[in-house]
């Protein structure tokens, strides 16, 4: 008997669980004793357990940020836990701001080199900006966790409750914006001819905070309208706040 493959219109699409009938990832199931088919269960590439680690972080952060959708299902499928989610966090706030600072660093070292020859001067601007990179990683993940937190806490006060478990997954795997919408997310699509992929991305850094707020609240909590309004205005406090966290932080690193 030949291996079963996925329908074509299913293959690369990192759904949770879709089924094979219908392909609808909210179906309850079919009769498959009688029909001979069987679900196909398909987690993020982060958390499928198949792809290769770089890959899967990658898909993954796309994912996120394209398919609003899919990341709120993702964030509801708790069966992986928190584990994956915090993993997957890490690592996409490592690379993306790794993608911004390694091209600072050099280019500081090198302007440092060329105004000093001093190689202690060199490594004195190099050392500054690991310092800065190390309290935005962090500092990024709070700010992702928080502002969903908040979202969520608006949402079931105007509408359906959320588990803790699923809102600290939608937070975590919300840090894939930051690798989609970053350099390396905005360069990609440019290396394949894509203008209007990069500037999607692009504009993904204006977008989407607010589109996943109306897409989180519509979902998960069954609210529309008043309710999108009000959660992004108590997001504004929290934000402000954390920025200032995050202008201290990058202060102690400069001046350290």
């Amino acid at each position: 008997m030949g291996a079963l493959k996925d329908p074509p219109e299913l293959r690369d699409v990192p759904a949770i669980a879709v089924c094979a009938q219908c392909g609808d990832p909210a179906c309850p199931g079919h009769d498959f004793e009688q029909s001979g088919e069987r679900p196909i269960h398909r987690l993020l590439a982060w958390e499928d357990g198949e792809s290769p680690p770089l890959r899967a972080l990658w898909r993954t952060a796309m994912t996120s940020a394209e398919n609003l959708e899919l990341w709120v299902r993702a964030s509801r499928s708790t069966g992986n836990g928190i584990g994956p989610a915090f993993t997957f966090a890490l690592a996409c706030e490592l690379v993306a701001v790794a993608a911004t600072c390694v091209p600072l660093a050099i280019g500081g070292g090198l302007v440092a080199w060329r105004l000093t020859h001093d190689m202690q001067s060199v490594l004195g601007v190099m050392g500054l900006i690991g310092r800065v990179a190390l309290v935005f990683v962090p500092t990024m993940m709070v700010i992702h966790l928080a502002h969903q937190s908040v979202i969520a806490r608006v949402g079931a006060r105007y509408g359906m409750p959320s588990g803790r478990l699923s809102v600290a997954r939608a937070g975590l795997y919300a840090c894939g914006w930051d690798l989609a919408t970053g350099p390396a997310g905005v360069l990609a699509p440019l290396l394949r001819g894509d203008v209007a992929g990069a500037r999607a991305r692009l504009r993904g850094n204006s977008t989407l905070y607010r589109d996943a707020t109306v897409v989180w609240l519509r979902d998960v909590h069954g609210v529309e309208g008043e309710a999108v309004a009000a959660a992004r205005r108590a997001t504004v406090p929290w934000m402000i706040a954390l920025l200032l966290v995050a202008c201290v932080g990058v202060g102690w690193a400069i001046f350290h």
